[in-house]
């Protein structure tokens, strides 16, 4: 009988695994100890469903051997070990565990980096490409999730670069497919041989290969995006993943001071013809070198006045037309037990999940100012029990979670996955659903906003019944359906639960997500709340507030 990855399991027969550090589209990485040494590491184990797939596992090896190629640096996070397990069946790479988080989720958290510690970042990460390239290694897949910030034992600020598995070596990469990377971050020798003949008739030159300017481009856009604090794929303005390669070979490259609005004084000096050069079409134009790259921006950044950094919030949700007047957020009362009526299968054993932490204090204070209960280890039958829906992906974990009391119907909010294999992959697996328990909801119908909600989307939007047969019910308003994707038992019923209120309040007020309505109760997703923090769950809630205020009023 093959053996289950779980707490206290010894991995290779020398790394005992404690807890789930992270999860993503082909591994999940356990915080693990040396049995000998003591030593915690982090233990990437790949997904067993996916073992049998000869792609996964080569990547797995040559992330080792990578690792063993480009040497130790400060920069580039250590490779220890790597095997395949015998009770497990799956392979398996030791490194080093860090302390602290990745780029992504510092800007998310604290938005706009300050041109100070930009400056180290920028530095130290030119540093550890110099390094990689230099022994023939490109990343291919340079982002912010892949930049770690970890702590030193005195407090300061080191970048690790993560996740080599799919770099490419320099004497391989001619005979290889180049088609490789997250694609608002690839450049555009990454995009195949048909945009490359494409640029040709246009006169338009496309590198053959990967290069070291490839990871150029790549920081390029993660320096823009860590100075704006902005999300991925910002600086292209696209809305699809279909788009990216369109602005990326046949338009003219964006302005960045322009793309970044109201947040270009976030910008250096000069800084728009330095992004301009790292994103040249034609790769031999591009910087020679990240080094070089960095050693260009470095006096543009200490050079900035401090006035730059007045902004060090995210931005918040872009302002709506007017429209009818809505009721103002309800004040949340405490929590009191009651059952869930929107539960429909039944629900599975309770299992927590091991990456159950304590709120940080951000959080706690808003679990108090909104009277909330906040779970570090969510119960997951409240969240499975809503399966299936109709439009959305279905709910596979749920992690943690806040509790409340809307008026008359409880409320309960969650971080959880999404059971959909392509998300995962492209790293949009997890998101923060609200589900809202009341005998007053009694009609079923369920809209999707047409409006891509991340890559993942963008990429599934390519290829219709990616979510399974496409929505076609319609109510016969073409406003709102050019809006929304619909779906109802009968019109009748459609027109109950999506009254012309309802459709009003939604377009004037620029609802980008999924709502679904069922007996007894609502789930709602939107688009830009994926992370379970204080000022998104303030706008998911408030969201849920208005709409039940429509339905139930």
């Amino acid at each position: 009988m093959v053996a289950q990855a779980e707490r206290g399991l010894v991995v290779g027969s020398r790394y005992r695994l404690e807890s789930v550090l992270g999860e993503g589209g082909m591994a999940v990485v356990w915080r693990a100890t040396h049995t000998e040494t003591d030593r915690a590491v982090a233990l990437k184990l790949v997904r067993r469903e996916l073992v049998a797939e000869p792609q996964v596992r080569e990547m797995f090896v040559r992330e080792a051997r990578i690792a063993a190629r480009i040497g130790q640096n400060a920069h580039i996070v250590d490779v220890l070990d790597a095997g395949v397990d015998p009770a497990l069946e799956v392979p398996f790479i030791a490194m080093e565990l860090l302390q602290g988080e990745p780029l992504d989720a510092r800007i998310r958290r604290e938005g706009p980096v300050p041109h100070a510690l930009a400056a180290d970042l920028v530095e130290q990460l030119g540093e550890a490409l110099d390094q990689a390239h230099g022994a023939g290694v490109f990343h291919r897949d340079l982002k912010p999730q892949n930049l770690f910030l970890a702590r030193d034992k005195k407090g300061r600020t080191t970048l690790k670069v993560v996740d080599f598995g799919i770099a490419k070596l320099a004497e391989s990469a001619a005979a290889s497919s180049t088609h490789v990377g997250t694609p608002a971050y690839a450049a555009p020798e990454q995009l195949g041989p048909s945009w490359r003949t494409i640029a040709e008739g246009r006169g338009k030159v496309i590198a053959q290969v990967v290069s070291a300017a490839t990871d150029v481009w790549a920081m390029g856009l993660v320096v823009y995006e860590m100075l704006i604090g902005s999300s991925s794929g910002s600086l292209w303005g696209a809305s699809t993943l279909a788009e990216l390669p369109v602005k990326i070979v046949l338009e003219p490259p964006p302005v960045a001071s322009t793309r970044a609005g109201d947040r270009a004084h976030l910008l250096p000096r000069g800084f728009d013809a330095w992004v301009l050069r790292c994103l040249d079409l034609d790769a031999q134009k591009r910087f020679p070198s990240a080094g070089e790259a960095a050693a260009a921006l470095l006096p543009l950044l200490k050079a900035a006045p401090a006035r730059a950094h007045a902004v060090s919030s995210m931005p918040g949700p872009r302002p709506s037309p007017p429209g009818p007047t809505l009721p103002a957020a309800p004040v949340m009362a405490a929590y009191t037990p009651q059952p869930v009526p929107y539960a429909q299968t039944p629900a599975p054993a309770h299992t927590p999940h091991p990456s159950g932490r304590p709120p940080d204090p951000q959080l706690a204070a808003w679990a108090r100012h909104r009277r909330a209960e906040l779970h570090a280890q969510a119960d997951p039958r409240l969240y499975l029990a809503c399966n299936p829906f109709q439009l959305m992906p279905p709910v596979t974990h749920a992690y943690r979670d806040a509790v409340l009391t809307l008026r008359d119907a409880r409320l309960l909010v969650a971080e959880v996955s999404l059971g959909d294999t392509l998300r995962q992959a492209m790293g949009e697996g997890r998101t923060v659903l609200a589900a809202l328990s009341s005998p007053r909801v009694v009609y079923r119908a369920a809209i999707r906003s047409k409006q891509s909600q991340g890559l993942a989307d963008g990429m599934a939007r390519a290829f219709d019944g990616f979510w399974g047969t496409p929505a076609r019910a319609s109510l016969g308003d073409p406003h709102f359906e050019n809006r929304y994707d619909l779906s109802f038992p009968s019109v009748e019923e459609g027109n109950m639960a999506l009254p012309f209120p309802l459709r009003q309040l939604l377009m004037h007020n620029g609802f980008h997500g999924m709502l679904e309505l069922r007996h007894g109760g609502l789930v709602m997703t939107l688009n830009d709340v994926t992370r379970f923090e204080a000022m998104a769950l303030d706008r998911l809630l408030d969201a849920v507030a208005h709409v039940y205020g429509v339905i139930a009023p």
